[in-house]
């Protein structure tokens, strides 16, 4: 794969991160401080929204392998999914004047709009990559410029965040303003992915019933452990995400790095991603998460242990996570199309669109235990500050 259309595929994960990341991130932040929800009622609207993807991501990335179209079933989805995308995502950073239980519901649905629109864009983003390359370290090295885009896009959110909240100084005008900002930025590279993806080899609509390709996909030894796998890996660095925001605001007591503390994490995560990828290359994929992940085990653990107050140290630790943080983004999402060669050597059969949803399925599910988990431990505690109206939350 030439290079230029490497970069311009790599850079459409920006579309992925900027919303995945401000999720992670704020959301639940966002749902009981800016909001003024029930912790409890915010855990909940979150589960119940994304338990949606229970059903939204296996069956739309079966009508994808399913669905024959002159432009391909994958970019047709693309297409269609972008501008619901946009506006459920918008709507999720409003806050409409209702009763608790009714402004729960709202989030409820807001989220069932976009993840259900996101998931036509996700999965036919990702089921392009097996047919980009066949050969097994250029998925690697495709893969880790992804991961790269998608640790700017990260990055990017968060920095843009940061600095219109220097402007904005209240914090429902702020997230309003910041989604039509990030909006702006998260449509064009999709938009870049379809016009260099145009003529791509197309594969074959899938024959088997929608039953059967769910019993064959989850049949898969090998990619049940990998999403096992990836989903215990996501689920910790969703609840790291969402946790960093209130340790810095209410266990260092210092709300004016929260922000800057996340934005290390990440900006780590970038340095350390092409160390990942020439170190799955001499160790193997399987090694190089290993190695990945112990050292992020001992960061936490180290954060875990930190006494009230420790800024400096905690930013270092911060630091040491990207090497696992990059970790978790690189060798699932690499060892995918892997396991779709040999399911096609096996069955015949090419199924990427119902691999990928259930990949994106474990990945959503995982930032939603990790979020509803956040939110059930928040109200058990009696930790429930109410609608923040101060700027500095937000900085």
């Amino acid at each position: 794969m030439q290079r230029r259309a490497r970069l311009i595929y790599g850079a459409g994960d920006l579309t992925i991160a900027i919303p995945l990341s401000v999720i992670a991130f704020f959301q639940l932040y966002f749902m009981t401080d800016v909001a003024g929800l029930n912790p409890a009622l915010a855990g909940w609207a979150l589960l119940v929204g994304k338990a949606w993807d229970a059903v939204n991501d296996p069956l739309l990335g079966i009508a994808m392998d399913r669905t024959r179209s002159r432009m391909g079933s994958r970019r047709l989805f693309i297409a269609v999914g972008l501008v619901p995308m946009a506006i459920g995502f918008w709507g999720m950073w409003q806050v409409p004047s209702l009763p608790q239980v009714l402004l729960a519901a709202y989030y409820s649905l807001m989220i069932i709009l976009f993840d259900s629109s996101f998931t036509m864009v996700h999965v036919g983003y990702n089921a392009i990559t097996p047919e980009l390359s066949h050969d097994y370290d250029e998925r690697t090295a495709i893969n880790g410029v992804r991961m790269v885009f998608q640790l700017v896009g990260t990055l990017g959110s968060i920095i843009l965040l940061t600095v219109i909240g220097w402007v904005i100084p209240d914090p429902r005008l702020l997230y309003g303003v910041t989604s039509i900002g990030l909006i702006v930025l998260m449509i064009p590279p999709q938009l870049g992915v379809l016009a260099v993806t145009r003529g791509l080899r197309r594969s074959q609509p899938v024959a088997l019933t929608p039953a059967r390709m769910i019993r064959e996909t989850l049949r898969n030894r090998p990619f049940v452990m990998l999403v096992a796998i990836y989903l215990f890996s996501w689920t910790s660095a969703s609840i790291l995400s969402a946790t960093l925001v209130y340790f810095a605001r209410y266990y260092l007591g210092r709300p004016d790095v929260a922000n800057y503390l996340v934005l290390c994490a990440q900006g780590s995560a970038i340095v350390f991603m092409p160390v990942m990828v020439r170190l799955s290359r001499r160790l193997d994929k399987r090694r190089a998460f290993l190695v990945g992940n112990a050292t992020w085990v001992a960061a936490t653990v180290g954060i875990s242990l930190l006494p009230a107050g420790a800024v400096g140290m905690a930013f270092v630790l911060a630091g040491v996570c990207g090497m696992g943080i990059a970790t978790a983004y690189l060798i699932p999402w690499s060892m995918i199309p892997d396991i779709i060669e040999v399911d096609q050597e096996t069955t015949g059969e090419r199924r990427e669109g119902a691999y990928y949803a259930f990949a994106s399925f474990f990945q959503k599910l995982g930032t939603a235990v990790a979020l509803w988990l956040m939110g059930i431990s928040l109200d058990g505690a009696g930790c429930f500050p109410g609608a923040y109206l101060g700027a500095s939350s937000s900085r």
